[in-house]
């Protein structure tokens, strides 16, 4: 191990000096895109690396939303979207991207970058949502387009809360219907546009024990990862208002809307009872 960890260091110094002198742009080990939904381990996807990895969470967030909202409203075309992305990998020549972000750009992603890797953190849908209302009660949004993002994805769905579910009414939380769909949707989107070949899914939980299969599938290098980092981001106070829905309604709308990837990737978890909070 020490002779692994004294090699690394002198790879990683070559490759230091390598990058300074050619450019970030030209000198780049990998480019691999974090994918899993907000609350599933991007954050921890991109801390997880070394220094000497270009990894960011959530890169020019504010300024991707912002196009994604003037393209999907029509006012940039599929051909001027695909320029600025890819002016904009150039510009941040990213090793590693980790943002639920990319979801909005997944399609070009996978077709204008065939190098890309991309892996997938993927939560169950309990405990998922009982972070996510955590983190809602807890954060703002201080930029605006935050909230019309929001209000774009959730144009669709059903924003009127049922009876069983008027404790988050009373706390400025969406529906189960919005908050399950948007789970569901994200995850099924991933695994049918990103050729397997291409994909590493990995569960939440388990970011830390594969972190270097993630290394290695990425194409960087095991010493370029920090364990002590693979848990980024955890909220700190949390209230369980998850047990304060109706439990039957609850279960109903996980049945609803996320029992086959549930099933798929957490067989073991068939309620409420059995998720880890």
């Amino acid at each position: 191990m020490a002779l692994e960890a004294l090699t690394g260091v002198c790879q990683d110094a070559a490759f230091r000096l390598k990058r300074l002198l050619l450019g970030r742009q030209r000198v780049r080990r990998a480019r691999l895109y974090g994918v899993g939904t907000a609350k599933s381990g991007t954050n921890s996807i991109s801390k997880m690396f070394s220094t000497n990895v270009r990894a960011v969470h959530e890169p020019q967030a504010v300024m991707l939303i912002d196009k994604f909202l003037l393209w999907r409203n029509g006012r940039v075309n599929d051909r001027e979207m695909t320029e600025w992305i890819r002016a904009r990998d150039l510009e941040m020549a990213l090793e590693v991207d980790s943002s639920w972000l990319n979801i909005l750009i997944l399609e070009i992603l996978v077709r204008e970058f065939p190098d890309a890797r991309f892996v997938l953190t993927i939560r169950d849908c309990y405990s998922w949502l009982d972070s996510g209302f955590n983190h809602s009660l807890r954060a703002a949004n201080a930029d605006p387009r935050w909230d019309k993002l929001a209000e774009f994805q959730s144009r669709h769905k059903n924003l009127v809360h049922a009876p069983e579910e008027k404790v988050l009414k009373e706390n400025g939380l969406s529906t189960l219907d919005a908050y399950f769909s948007r789970w569901a949707e994200h995850n099924e989107k991933v695994l049918a546009l990103v050729p397997n070949e291409r994909l590493f899914v990995v569960r939440t939980s388990e970011i830390e024990q594969r972190a270097h299969e993630i290394a290695g599938f990425a194409g960087l290098p095991r010493w370029a990862i920090r364990l002590e980092h693979a848990h980024a981001f955890e909220n700190p106070i949390r209230k369980e208002i998850i047990r304060e829905i109706d439990r039957v309604f609850l279960e109903w709308k996980v049945e609803q809307y996320c029992r086959p990837l549930m099933t798929r990737f957490f067989p073991e978890i068939k309620s409420l009872d059995d998720a880890k909070l």
